[in-house]
């Protein structure tokens, strides 16, 4: 190409593509002035059209920081975030001392925060200087960390761990969930190491317990008395009525022995508006112990009110663990599932020696926490869970399929080779001379059903027993008080079941409620009297003993002998550690395990 020619087409590009240098300073002015003008309109597009010849370095050009500041800003709302962050970075590379870069230290901090990159918005908002600009940046973060879920904000805090932001915001979403669902050791942990409030976050120094010549304990259970007022002839919380009885009879007992007891009763109606609107009660703050509520709802809102006051709460009847986790304020009378668990593979561990077990459990979440937990806790001592498997109701009798379920061998049994059934097939025949159990018998030594439902039960003890082997059956008490559970079944089996309520009757105390009860209501009492005057008995014994917050006294870990049942031990944990287990023996419900 001609000399010339390649000349004059570099001076047509410059012309196009750069600045003159030296432009008249009133178009300048007029060009920066229409740019901020379209900015102000939201016309993002047209400002950037009209600010980029200014963004340029040539002689004369006055605007060019702001300039190049207004066309990232521009960019940004136009939704070129990465122009908007390049000009950004450029302006603080080629004018690291200007006196707005504080502005831009806070545009990069929000682009980052929006790209995701912390570590970088981070870095960007610790430059800045000017109070009110890092104070923006600051809500720009919070609104940011914000969004984010637990799990990401704690793996955020590992790898920032000097972030006090991101610490008080872990610390208020863990005090916006339940009680119940809230990590208390963790919020103990960030509160004391980043130095939180402790009055916002509930965390108090240990207190003490403080001892009284009478204890106050307000009752919260659904007593109905609007039902029992319209239709005393139909109770449709009868047990209720029976486990207040029961406490009765146990004040009455503790104050023979110089244990003086007030009872105070709150229908709680089985509702969380009206447990709520109790909670309220001034009166409440000042009693030394609540035993209930009973169902979901109450508990929640009961739960939080025990650890906002202090005072401690039992709950009588439930194997709940989670209403006990991170509180130290409630309370369990029953074994946890879990614990339940860990004390039957513990048992069971010692006296099994087939190491090879099924477990089958129903469709409730309490079946399934019993369950898996035995699985954990069986497998730890060196067994092997075989086989798993939950059942809805209508699926029962899947149960005794999979235990009687059967192939059948049209040749020499010999010649048989089969990776289900073992070769040695002369001991295996079942139902018919050509029939052959597919688990083998004896190949299992123990079957865990963890389900209080009779049909799963019942489909369970007819499989066992159609199999004929040495497999023995594990459950709940609960099968006890089911009619369709054959308990000449359960003896042949050699069931051991693992029973929290197992009464001793030989106990001299049985008796003499027995006869006291029947004498003053004409009729026998109930497991659920007993449950009454044993939870009473107990929790007015650690009263007495220890005072109002026993939890935090040594006597917590002394075992306390029950007056119907084994007893309570809770030690470090909130609910009762002991587990009893109990078989037949001659016809007669012997105790196999004492819990303890």
């Amino acid at each position: 190409m001609h000399r010339h020619i390649r000349i004059i087409i570099f001076i047509l590009f410059s012309i196009l593509f750069h600045p003159v240098t030296g432009q008249d300073s009133n178009s300048d002015a007029a060009r920066f002035d229409n740019g901020k003008e379209l900015i102000r309109l939201k016309k993002y597009g047209l400002a950037m059209q009209a600010l980029k010849p200014l963004t340029y370095h040539y002689d004369g050009n006055r605007y060019e920081k702001m300039a190049s500041f207004y066309y990232a800003v521009a960019a940004y709302h136009e939704g070129q975030k990465y122009l908007a962050r390049d000009m950004f970075l450029q302006i603080l590379e080629k004018y690291p001392d200007w006196k707005k870069n504080d502005e831009v230290y806070l545009w990069l901090t929000n682009i980052y925060l929006q790209e995701g990159d912390l570590d970088k918005a981070m870095t960007y908002a610790s430059k800045i200087r000017g109070k009110e600009i890092r104070q923006e940046a600051s809500h720009l973060k919070e609104a940011f960390l914000r969004t984010f879920e637990y799990d990401s904000l704690r793996s955020m805090l590992e790898q920032h761990p000097s972030d006090k932001q991101i610490a008080r915001i872990i610390a208020d979403k863990i005090i916006e969930l339940p009680f119940v669902e809230q990590d208390r050791d963790l919020l103990e942990n960030i509160v004391s190491v980043y130095e939180l409030d402790k009055t916002k976050y509930r965390i108090e120094e240990k207190l003490k317990s403080v001892k009284k010549d009478n204890y106050h304990i307000a009752l919260l259970l659904p007593f109905m008395t609007d039902d029992i007022k319209s239709n005393p002839k139909h109770l449709s919380n009868e047990f209720v009525i029976e486990l207040y009885e029961g406490m009765m009879m146990a004040v009455s007992d503790l104050r023979s022995k110089g244990v003086k007891i007030s009872l105070h009763l709150y229908d709680t109606k089985k509702d969380s508006l009206t447990t709520a609107r109790l909670l309220q009660l001034d009166e409440l703050k000042h009693m030394d112990l609540m035993i209930g509520p009973l169902y979901p709802g109450p508990v929640k809102a009961a739960v939080s009110f025990a650890y906002e006051n202090k005072i401690n709460m039992v709950h009588p009847l439930s194997g709940n663990g989670s209403l006990i986790r991170n509180n130290p304020y409630v309370f369990l009378f029953m074994p946890s599932y879990e614990m339940r668990a860990i004390k039957a593979a513990e048992y069971f561990s010692g006296i099994f020696d087939n190491k090879n077990l099924f477990i089958f459990h129903g469709n409730r979440d309490r079946d399934s926490t019993l369950a898996y937990s035995y699985k954990r806790e069986i497998e730890r001592k060196g067994f092997d869970v075989c086989y798993i498997e939950g059942f809805a109701i209508d699926e029962a009798k899947s149960i005794l399929d999979i235990l009687t379920n059967t192939v059948t061998v049209e040749f020499d049994a010999s010649e048989f080779d089969s990776l289900v059934v073992d070769d040695q097939v002369a001991g295996n025949l079942r139902i018919t001379e050509k029939d052959y159990l597919v688990i083998q018998p004896d190949s299992i030594g123990h079957l865990f059903l963890a389900s209080d439902d009779p049909a799963l039960a019942a489909n369970a003890i007819t499989g066992l027993e159609t199999r004929g082997d040495s497999v023995v059956l594990v459950g709940p008490e609960r099968w006890l008080d089911q009619r369709v559970v054959s308990l000449g079944g359960l003896e042949r089996l050699n069931a051991h079941l693992i029973a929290p309520t197992f009464i001793d009757k030989t106990k001299p105390k049985y008796e003499q409620i027995r006869e006291l009860y029947t004498e003053t209501f004409n009729a026998y009492p109930t497991r659920n009297v007993f449950i009454g005057y044993e939870v009473m008995t107990i929790f007015g014994t650690m009263l007495h003993r220890m005072g109002t917050l026993f939890q935090f006294e040594p006597g917590i870990n002394d075992f306390i002998p029950g007056a119907l049942f084994q007893g309570a031990y809770y030690g470090a944990e909130n609910c009762n550690q002991v587990v009893p287990i109990i078989k037949f023996v001659d016809s007669e419900l012997k105790l196999a395990f004492p819990g303890l």
